[in-house]
Order: structure tokens, then sequence, then C-alpha cells
């Protein structure tokens, strides 16, 4: 991480400084608490998860990435944060020249997300890079996208919170709307009109066809074949970047202590796998109240609501079908034949709720599945763009 730039940018009173230091990276990790601690819809991401982000020897993003951490102060006290970051793996795929940022927090002060702004900018200038979009955290197979609207709504499992000034801040300082990915919520006990259970059940039309769930001796197999499915069926997406095979394995360390066999189904057809539908349980759930630690009695809390008291809401975390498969009418039967076991083993397990995300607003296959599901979008996260 770091470069040439000075590690201490000072804006009219606004002073950025690198993240180089214990002291920083306090700072740094404690700041969204200090943002949103009277808010009540905000739940803490896990400290621990947040800290391995600052570090390149942990973080698998840093085998095919750079990046850099700052913190904005004002009269010594600590008011804003921001990352940026340039991804080679996407640079390699598009070669637009594009650099990320991400991770940003800040008081309602505009003048502090345009010295943030600024401050990655100029790092991201100095690499070469042209434009730059955001908010990634820190590249676009994690957190992304900024919330825009669904604000009296808690954050689920993996997916950011905000303020309502933010984007405002954010446009004043030159960047403008790219994309927008949506949120929806799911009911389990009304999931869909009887036209949605006909569209499912037509894959009994093709007897090639089945479902399973993963096989338990072999769970890390089976989710490195969820994997390769997403890789392929979200290849043609808006600046899809692949899962690399670190990044899977620590996806599938974070989520395997909490992920049962009924989260997962697969299609197949002939026996290959074509199709593939994740959840797992929002255990934003579990870690509301902790302030996103665990240590040194959090974790005590966080087991018990995790493991024993029932969460009874989930997050969809991937849906898709293999390309080749895209453009017949077999994908839309595939999708809802998945979300409909997804459901039945929910409603069998007490679940309530689940959200599905992120969906772009182009994507117009499965907002028109959703759509005839009868969901509806209850957050959107904004990417920004702004030319350098």
């Amino acid at each position: 991480m770091g470069g040439s730039m000075s590690n201490q940018v000072n804006f009219e009173g606004i002073k950025v400084e690198a993240v180089t230091r214990r002291r920083h990276r306090a700072d740094f990790l404690n700041l969204p608490v200090l943002i949103h601690r009277d808010d009540p819809n905000w739940i803490a991401p896990l400290r621990m998860i947040e800290a391995e982000r600052l570090n390149p020897k942990k973080h698998p993003f840093f085998e095919h990435g750079e990046g850099a951490f700052w913190v904005a102060y004002k009269k010594g006290r600590p008011v804003g944060r921001i990352s940026a970051q340039i991804d080679h793996l996407h640079l390699e795929r598009y070669n637009d020249a594009m650099g990320h940022f991400g991770m940003i927090e800040a008081i309602d002060d505009p003048a502090v997300f345009s010295a943030l702004l600024a401050t990655a900018e100029a790092w991201l200038r100095e690499r070469g890079i042209k434009r730059v979009t955001g908010p990634f955290s820190l590249s676009i197979n994690e957190e992304s996208g900024l919330l825009v609207e669904g604000f009296e709504f808690p954050p689920a499992i993996m997916t950011d919170h905000a303020r309502p000034y933010y984007g405002a801040s954010i446009e004043q300082a030159g960047y403008r709307k790219t994309k927008d990915l949506y949120a929806f919520d799911f009911e389990f006990a009304a999931y869909g009109p009887e036209r949605f259970f006909k569209l499912a059940r037509r894959i009994q039309r093709y007897p090639s066809i089945s479902l399973r769930m993963p096989d338990t001796r072999k769970l890390i197999e089976e989710f490195h074949t969820a994997i390769d499915i997403f890789n392929d069926a979200w290849s043609e997406n808006w600046n899809f970047v692949p899962f690399t095979r670190h990044e899977t394995d620590a996806l599938i360390k974070s989520v395997k202590p909490f992920t049962k066999p009924y989260y997962m189904w697969f299609a197949e057809d002939a026996g290959r796998p074509i199709g593939v539908m994740t959840a797992m349980p929002d255990l934003n759930q579990a870690a509301r109240g902790l302030n996103g630690r665990l240590l040194p009695f959090g974790w005590i809390p966080f087991l018990w609501r995790a493991k024993v008291a029932p969460v009874r809401r989930a997050r969809v975390t991937l849906l898709g079908v293999r390309k080749a498969y895209q453009a017949t009418p077999l994908a839309a039967i595939v999708a809802a034949a998945l979300i409909e076991r997804i459901c039945q083993a929910g409603l069998e397990i007490g679940m309530e709720r689940a959200e599905i995300s992120w969906v772009a607003e182009d994507n117009r296959h499965l907002l028109g599945l959703l759509d005839y599901l009868g969901l509806k979008k209850y957050k959107t996260f904004r990417v920004y763009e702004h030319e350098l």
C-alpha cells in the first residue's frame, strides 16, 4: 500500500492522513461507530473483517490489487475515512484506466467528503488512473454501492448502510451516478403468485434437468462449483471481475460455519451443474448492538444468536444460470425452480424474510423474474463515477 503521495494533506482546516500508524488504524475502524451510533437501523460490521481489509498480507484482494486508506481529522478529531484501490484484474479485462474508492464514512460536512475524495483521486491519478468509480469495499465482489434509498431498514449481512446526506455530499464533489443496484425484500410466507409456481414446475418438462442440495461430504468442492457457475453466469455483466481461487477460499472460510445444506441448491443438466442459488442467515441480526466487536465478550451473544437463537432473516447471495442457457426459456424456469426450493427450505426452518441483492438496474432478465414473483425493491445502492 501507499506510494509517493504525502502521508498528510491539508484542506482548509481538514487534515487527511494516510493509515500508517496504529492510531490511524484505530480511528479508521472506529469511525463508523462515531458516525452511525445514533442511527437505530445501523448495525456495525464485524471489526475483525474490517481490519483484515487493511492488511495486504491477509486480504486476497491484494494479490491482484493495490490500495491505500486515509482518515480525515478536524481540530484533532477523526471526522471521515476513505479507501482508494486499483484492481489489476479489472484493468486487464477492460483496459479502461479505472480505479475505485470505497469504505467512505464522514460527518455531515461536504468539505470533509471533498477532502477525502480529492485525496483518493490524487493517489489514483499518480498511478495513471483516468476515471474513478465507487464505493466498493474493496472490489466489486464485496460490498458495492452507496445506500441512497431504504435508510429506514437495517443492513443485511455483507451490505453497507449510509446516512442520507452521503449521496448529496459525494455528488457535490463532482460525482455522478453510473449504476444503481437494487435490493428486494422477500417474505417467505407469501413468496409468489400461482403463476410463479407454474413457471417453476415447468422444469418437469425437461427430464435431463434435476435439482439437488450440496453433498455435505465435499462441501468445499461444492462451494467452488457454485463460484465457477457464478463466474460464468455473470461474465457479461457490468464491470464483472471473476472471483480468484484465494478469494473463493476466503469467502468459504467466512460463511462455512453458518451454512447449512438447505441454503444452497444446484440445477444440473444430465449431471452437469448449470445453475445455483445460495443464501445465508443474516448474521447482522446476531451482531446488532455489539459495535462490531466480538472480543472480549461479544462472541457470547453473537454465537448464541447465530447458532442457538433463531435468525429469522436470510440474504440471497448468489443466483445464476450458466451463460450458454441464458438466452433460452430454460433459464427463467431453472431460476424459478431454485427460488422455490430455497423458499420451501426457508419455511421449513422458520425463516420469515430474505433480501435479494444486488440486482443491477439493467439486468432485465432477473428484474423481470423478480417482478413476476411479485417482489418489490426496497433499497437502492448507487455506484458513482468521476473523470480525473
